[in-house]
Formats: C-alpha cells, structure tokens, sequence
C-alpha cells in the first residue's frame, strides 16, 4: 500500500508565537525528561498564553545592569576584605594579582574611584567583552537570524562557506531567487515527470534558502553553506505531501547525480522498504542524508529520519533545548518529535527563511520571515553544517563528519529527546578527524614460516586525529579472521591444512571511521617433511654387532633434527647432516624393531616405516 507523508510545514503564525516562547514552561517539577516538560506544558495554558506576545528577535547586550571591574593588586593585598568590595578571582588570575569585582553599572563609575583609592590597588579598569572571531555578514536579514549564532555558525564560517559542495534539497522544488543566483542547479520534478523542479508550494525554497542563501552580498539572509549549490528535486505536490515511492525515486535520483548530502524535510509513520531501500543506495553511493524528525511532539518514529544511517533532527527553542509548546486558541499541543534511539540531534525549530507561494501573499522572494518553523527549519540546518564540514575537510569520511557533528553537539537540559544533543557549527567544522591511524608494525616477522595457527600482533598503533583509537580487525589472504576491540591488538590465525603465503592485513579504526592499514606476509607450512632410510639391513635381516643406519630428510623450513627409535623408545637424535646413527644391537634383545622420525623446523613431522631385524 502507498503511504503519503508530508512536509513539515510552516505553522499558522498564532501558533509560532507561542512556540517561540516555549522556553517559559519548560520547568516541571517533576523531572527533566520529555514527558515531565510535556506534562508541565500542557498543565500551564496560562503561561504559555502569557508568553505568546514575547518578540523573538534581540539579543541582550553584553554586561547587562552590572559592569566587571578588573582590579590590578599591588603586593601584600591578596583577601577579599582589603578591597572593601566582594571580589572573585582564581588560580591563575592570582598568579598576576588581578581581581574581579561586579557592580551594578550606575554605581560603576564610583566604585572604580573608590577602589583606586584604596592603598594597594595598583589600577582599576572596566572589563571588556570578547567574541569569537566570527564571520558577520553584512546581509540585511542577519540580524533576525538569531539560530545561526545559537548553533555557532558564524565562528564556523571563519573556516569555511562551503564552495565546492551540492546539497540536494528532496522536497518541494526550489523556485530561482536572486539570493540563490548562481547556486541553483538543473533539478528534476517527479511529481509532474519533467526537468523543471519549480516550488510551486514554497516550503522546498525555504529549506534551500537555509541551506545556501548568498552571504555577505548585502541582500537577503545567509544560508547556513552559503557557497554551496543546491539541486533541487521535487517529489512533494503543491500542498506540500506525497508518497514514499516518489520520495525514493527523488532520492536514488538525486544520489545518482553525485549528490553527496541529501536534505528531506519531510516524512511519515509509513516504513514502505522502497524508501528504505532508496536511502540505502544512497547510502552506498557516498551520500550522507539528513531527515527531519517531524512535529507532532511524539517518540513514533518517523521515516525517512528513523532510518539506519540517515541524520535524524528535532528541533530546540531559543534556549537550546526541547521545543514543545502548544496552541493557546486550539490548545493543540505541537513539537519535535523525539527519541534517543532513533533522533540523532537537534538544531532550532524556528528560522528566517526564504519567503515564497505558500508562507505569504507573493509569488517571488522579494521578503523574508522569521517564522518557518518545524523540523523542517531544523534539518538544513544540519545539512549545511555537514556541507561545511565536507568542504573543510573534503577528503574525510562520511563516518569522521557524522562523529564530528555529534560528537561536538551540546547536550540538552531535557533528557530523552537526541541521542547527542543540539549541533555545534563552529567545532563540527574544525574538529572533523580525517587522519588515519597509525600501525608501526606487526608481529611475527615478515615471511615468517610457521606450522598450524600463529598469533599476529599490531604493534606502534596510533591516532594523532584526536577521536581515539576504536577497534581493530585482522584479514588473511582478503578474509576476514577476526576483531579485537583493545589495544595492544592481537589475534590468533588458523592456517588449518593450507600451505605457502598468507598475505596478513591490520585494518585499524578510530572513532571518526577513519581505517589505517599494515600488510604483512608469512608462510604457512603445514606440510611434513620428506624422510627415507637409505642404508641400514633390510627389514627381516639378522643383525650383530654394531649397525650403521644412514637416513635422508629435507623439509622447505628446514630439518630441525632426525630422530632414531627402537622398540618405541626414542634411542637418539641427529640435528645435522648426514643423518647417521650407529646401533649396537646386543642391548636391544632379540627382536628389533627399528623407526626414523624427521621435523622440520616449524614443527611438522614424518615417521618412516618400520624395519624389523633379529638378533
């Protein structure tokens, strides 16, 4: 059966009121999971009432009501009481005799004369705010895109904007706007089975306005990888749903064409195995892709997010955490979806986007809004990041981003939402490990030659990338032996009945799926050496006096030494050739019954049949 699914649409604007001031219930006195913050807003329709007229945009100045005054000690003033002021310090500041006294900003001035006065107060100045060396675009709509500097992405573009990469946007097309020129590339409309992927929705445009609206060019807003392109595939109708089928064909499409991040803000309950199958084949083409977790405020998964491998985003409020809110006029309550076995992290539910048909009365992207909400905002946004990290770092592994992104993701207050919490721009961009570890060698020797099973060891094994070393795996002639998850890493190999070069590989992990190899070759020898006895009384002769036994022995490791029984008891050895034995038949009674064993040097061997004499 078809299933249909939908895109996480844009909210009417009553409700993204109310789920911007989401943060003012989240407190529940009974705990900090998703179920107590669920609880807490559906108990407090007052508050969330209260809180739907809060502005979303503004960001408090730095310093607030109070000032930081930085207080230069002379010698002998160390204890809080000299200044007269409650001060703080630390261990390091001490070392250079600095304190830190907080006043209220009127009183600043004042107080700063004050503690000048004071004997031992070598200078008094006012604190300073520091930022990180982040990039500001001059475009007019930044200063309402307050979810960028919320997930860090201005320090990130200190690094990179992302030139170089393709983001395909599964969706519902992408319409051409000026602050797209120059990025969008030919796409494919599946709906209608032609070339020209329009959005005749909007909510596609949105998500691609996020993912790479021209930055800096003094216009519009800045997309999350403002340098990247977009090809835009359209499998999502004019009222913004579809089937999974259609939504597959998208996807195998847009991987075929190289795509190697592929954005879909959309999805269902539905787990039809053709969209699972389609995401596996992008999967294996070297796609990473990203899915929204849906908006319904519930643990059902929701496809094609909860898929193995996809990058499944829920959205957070203003604070960083868990966006749930609800409907003052409908009390309807609405948010991201969660679940830590299957949301992998989170990004800002509400953005400014791109606005076309659909979100208001225009047909163009002449304006712009801050009020597209879902998981749909919150996904392109994380498939920016990863575009960033791929175009800083372009030869690393889709594993080394996945671990960079959540690895560096910051977890949230509320628990059982994402398995790592909300992203981090700035350190999934510039802590992306896409170095190798190190094997500085392996044990036994090379060429070494051995009989039956061998332990093979890796040796001066190493990670300089920084996610540490995770697990090793030992081949054999291209066969896999087994996994040893600890260093110092040693295996066991069976060579069974097999004779000649076994070509020996270490492939070692680290955490990001980086995989270092070392190839060794020994030689098993499980074959036994050739023996025969070539001068001695023929078998049924009598024998007196001393006999002379000569024997014959060659092995390809080597003869380690012949061995001479009589009567089964082992009589004597000779490492060195010829091999020679001289029996005095008197001590052995009347009956002898006479054997020669050879071993190679590997441990192999091979006895003779035996010879009776009498005596």
């Amino acid at each position: 059966m078809t299933r249909r699914l939908a895109a996480g649409l844009v909210l009417p604007a009553a409700l993204v009121a109310t789920g911007i001031a989401a943060p003012a219930a989240q407190a529940a006195d009974d705990g900090h999971d998703v179920a107590s913050r669920k609880r807490a807003v559906a108990a407090d329709k007052n508050a969330a009432r209260a809180a739907a007229g809060v502005a979303r945009h503004g960001i408090e100045a730095p310093g607030g009501s109070t000032v930081n005054l930085v207080v230069g000690l002379a010698g002998g003033v160390t204890a809080t009481g000299d200044l007269g002021f409650a001060s703080k310090g630390n261990a390091s500041l001490d070392r250079i005799g600095v304190r830190t006294v907080a006043v209220p900003r009127a009183e600043a001035a004042k107080a700063a004369a004050e503690l000048r006065a004071k004997p031992g107060v070598a200078y008094v100045e006012e604190d300073a705010f520091v930022t990180a060396d982040a990039v500001t675009p001059n475009d007019p709509e930044w200063s309402y895109q307050t979810e960028l500097p919320q997930i860090t992405v201005p320090a990130a573009w200190s690094s990179t904007t992302g030139s170089g990469i393709t983001v395909a946007v599964v969706d519902t097309g992408v319409t051409w706007f000026d602050d797209i020129a120059g990025r969008l590339l030919p796409g494919r409309d599946f709906v209608n089975s032609d070339a020209t992927a329009t959005d005749d929705h909007g909510h596609g445009t949105a998500v691609a306005s996020l993912i790479a609206a021209r930055g800096n060019n003094a216009k519009g807003m800045a997309g999350v990888c403002w340098s990247c392109r977009i090809l835009p595939v359209k499998v999502l109708g004019a009222n913004g749903s579809g089937t999974q089928s259609v939504v597959a064909s998208g996807i195998i499409w847009a991987a075929d064409k190289g795509a190697k991040i592929i954005n879909a803000s959309l999805g269902g309950t539905g787990d039809v195995k053709a969209l699972r199958d389609a995401v596996a084949y992008a999967q294996r083409k070297g796609a990473i892709v990203v899915a929204s977790a849906g908006n319904e405020a519930v643990s059902t998964r929701h496809y094609p997010a909860a898929y193995p491998g996809v990058i499944a985003v829920g959205g957070t409020d203003r604070n960083s955490d868990y966006f749930i809110t609800f409907d003052p006029e409908t009390f309807e309550i609405y948010g991201s979806n969660y679940g830590p076995d299957w949301v992998d992290v989170a990004a800002p539910w509400c953005t400014t986007a791109a606005n076309l048909a659909g979100f208001g009365t225009g047909t163009t992207a002449d304006d712009y809004r801050d009020d597209f909400c879902g998981t749909s905002a919150s996904a392109p946004l994380v498939a920016g990041t990863i575009a960033l990290q791929k175009s800083r770092t372009p030869k690393a592994s889709n594993a080394a981003l996945t671990y960079a992104l959540t690895r560096t993701a910051r977890p949230t207050e509320i628990t059982g939402f994402t398995q790592y919490g909300e992203i981090r721009a700035a350190r999934a961009v510039t802590g992306v490990d896409a170095v190798a570890p190190r094997i500085a060698g392996a044990g036994p020797a090379q060429n070494k030659r051995f009989r039956g099973a061998i332990t093979v060891t890796a040796t001066g094994v190493s990670d300089s990338g920084g996610s540490g070393l995770s697990h090793a795996q030992l081949y054999a002639n291209g066969k896999y032996v087994g996994r040893d998850n600890a260093a110092p890493y040693s295996l066991r190999y069976n060579s069974g009945k097999f004779n000649g070069n076994v070509n020996l590989q270490w492939r070692v992990w680290d955490k990001a799926g980086n995989v270092g190899y070392y190839n060794r070759r020994v030689i098993a020898d499980n074959k036994a050496p050739t023996v025969k006895i070539t001068s001695a009384p023929k078998n049924g002769k009598k024998v007196k006096g001393t006999v002379t036994v000569k024997v014959a022995a060659s092995d390809a490791s080597g003869i380690a030494r012949v061995e001479l029984y009589i009567n089964g008891k082992l009589i004597a050895k000779d490492a060195k050739k010829p091999y020679t034995f001289k029996i005095k038949v008197s001590r052995y009674g009347k009956k002898l019954t006479v054997k020669v064993r050879a071993l190679d040097k590997v441990g192999n061997s091979r006895t003779t049949a035996s010879r009776t004499w009498k005596r």
